[in-house]
């Protein structure tokens, strides 16, 4: 299991893993990026230096074959989205998200 992997020079995670390590829906959790961070999804976000924090995707669902959005998101993106989860398991996971993110950066 690799939460956090390597896009091109950027380590990122994806929305598929978050959610389901912290145990949201991945609609649910697509729909609170796109409402909450529009202005950081996608390129020349002026907030990361021109960087932006999530990167809208796709993939295959592997059940019914039909394709539906998800995001990559960096370190910032990912923080921003997390900092609000609670309880000891999210704690948890954060902790080795935030430890994979140092790993693949190094």
């Amino acid at each position: 299991m690799d939460l956090v992997m390597m896009r091109g020079k950027d380590a990122v995670c994806d929305s598929l893993e978050v959610a389901e390590h912290f145990g949201k829906r991945h609609d649910k959790l697509i729909f609170e990026i796109e409402r909450k961070y529009t202005g950081l999804i996608g390129k020349g976000c002026a907030q990361n230096g021109g960087d932006p924090f999530f990167m809208k995707s796709t993939y295959i669902h592997e059940q019914n074959g039909k394709r539906y959005p998800k995001y990559y998101m960096n370190r910032n993106g990912f923080t921003l989205l997390v900092m609000g989860f609670t309880g000891k398991e999210a704690i948890a996971w954060k902790m080795k998200y935030i430890e994979a993110f140092n790993k693949m950066e190094y």
